[in-house]
């Protein structure tokens, strides 16, 4: 269902459409076409509520058409009718509501997966391009009389794990708190690249001061720590600035 709803609202629909028809035009006889159209609204008034309000529709119905049988005296011809007609009354707004369930999920999946790609293509750079842009932070950094900086190597180890065991809703969402924790202000010049399935985040620091060198480590390195269904694997080393080649 997370992946691909079609097939599961596909047969709730017609779930619901067999289990109409057969009470339609098999079980209730011509005098109760009118209990027919009062399923039919029912059914229609669960593709407008949740599981848990179309339960208690259901059981409302149920109830309000115990108490009327009870007082149709005159009408006890049909009495395992009227039992059948009780039973699947609470059933009939839950057909509908699944659908709506169902559909509710995959937009919320789409829109994560909409997130993601959204902040993937405008705020942080793709893993592929961090030797490139090594080579010219390095010049840029000769020019500002910087020696060295550093990069952060984060590996998600956990991945596949969240995937199967939690569901790609969850990892979805874990996504987006990523990169949201990666788009974050810092005070530090930070540049972030990732790779396509967010396994892999490589971060270049570049403090300002050599003091800032020896504190803790950088903010969002804490917050992705915080993470608890995350397991990572952080390592960190210096980058030298080598001189250009050709200067005097």
């Amino acid at each position: 269902m997370q992946k691909n709803p079609a097939p599961a609202l596909v047969l709730w629909i017609i779930s619901s459409q067999i289990f109409m028809g057969i009470i339609a035009y098999e079980w209730l006889p011509a005098t109760y076409r009118g209990s027919w159209i009062f399923l039919l609204l029912l059914l229609i008034a669960g593709a407008f509520l949740n599981v848990g309000l179309a339960l208690i529709l259901g059981l409302v119905a149920f109830v309000s058409m115990a108490v009327y049988f009870a007082l149709d005296l005159a009408n006890q011809t049909y009495i395992e009718r009227q039992l059948l007609l009780l039973f699947v009354i609470p059933m009939a707004p839950i057909f509908m509501s699944a659908v709506r369930h169902n559909i509710q999920n995959a937009l919320k999946t789409y829109r994560d997966i909409q997130s993601y790609d959204r902040n993937y293509q405008h705020d942080i750079l793709p893993l592929t391009a961090l030797n490139h842009f090594q080579v010219e932070l390095r010049k840029l950094l000769k020019l500002t009389q910087k020696d060295h900086y550093k990069v952060f190597s984060i590996h998600i180890t956990n991945t596949v794990l969240i995937r199967e065991m939690l569901g790609e809703d969850i990892w979805k969402e874990t996504q987006n708190k990523i990169m949201e924790i990666l788009s974050s202000d810092q005070d530090s010049v930070i540049y972030h690249f990732i790779s396509e399935e967010l396994s892999e985040i490589r971060s270049i620091v570049i403090h300002e001061n050599k003091s800032d060198d020896d504190l803790s480590p950088p903010l969002f390195v804490q917050r992705l720590q915080e993470l608890s269904v995350l397991k990572l694997q952080i390592e960190q080393h210096n980058e030298c600035v080598a001189p250009i080649s050709g200067d005097a």
